[in-house]
């Protein structure tokens, strides 16, 4: 082996590949392409802050159902809706059950500079992985395959190092309080509510939430 490829071997060898539940990846740092771009009109899934802030242009937004997964209050965020001293809380997708939500349609010329965009957004800070998965029409309960789309999907594993287990009272406190870069965290929640009901989708269990959530605020 000549000298100069053992030194490059010894240099790639001292790289650390890049790895979103690790942590957070300081401003300033380039995320890695880590999406695949693909060369045809693609959708995306919102679950969260997806639904009503895409942040990229969109082709269309459809209703749709994903089975596998529950939609939680459980990624700590201390950028966009709380501070690292005082973290907030954003929503992941999480093993189990069913989550409805909002599929955004891109076209295939804008892949690289959205794909680039949700990179940034969604890795830097909390801890998410991208996964393509198979959505079904809202109300669709036969998984019939006429209709399923496959659409890029932020989940959160157990070795997230934005992973958090709280109690729905400590929930709405945290959401009751806090807020980042992004606004209040309690905005997050009024915004994702009110971006289910504008698609059709009932916010079930979220209701309740609002209504702890604003009574906490009115009470402080």
């Amino acid at each position: 082996m000549m000298a100069g490829e053992s030194s490059i071997s010894k240099a790639s060898a001292d790289v650390t590949p890049f790895d979103p539940l690790r942590g957070p990846t300081p401003a300033g740092t380039t995320i890695p392409r880590v999406i695949d771009r693909p060369g045809h009109d693609f959708w995306v899934f919102g679950y969260g802050s997806l639904i009503w802030n895409p942040g990229f242009d969109t082709v269309e937004s459809r209703a749709v159902r994903l089975h596998g997964y529950h939609r939680q209050f459980c990624v700590r965020s201390v950028v966009y809706r709380g501070t690292p001293a005082d973290p907030g809380l954003v929503m992941g997708l999480r093993p189990g059950g069913q989550v409805a939500g909002v599929a955004h349609r891109v076209r295939a010329t804008d892949a690289d500079a959205v794909l680039t965009y949700l990179e940034d957004r969604e890795l830097r800070h909390e801890g998410y992985l991208p996964r393509w998965l198979k959505l079904h029409p809202t109300g669709d309960g036969s998984r019939s395959s006429g209709d399923v789309i496959e659409a890029l999907t932020f989940v959160v594993p157990n070795g997230s190092h934005s992973l958090v287990a709280l109690s729905d009272e400590a929930i709405a406190g945290v959401l009751a309080r806090c807020s980042g870069e992004n606004g209040s965290n309690a905005d997050y929640l009024f915004n994702l509510n009110a971006g289910l009901r504008a698609v059709g989708v009932d916010p079930g269990q979220l209701v309740a939430l609002e209504r702890r959530v604003r009574a906490l605020m009115a009470s402080s």
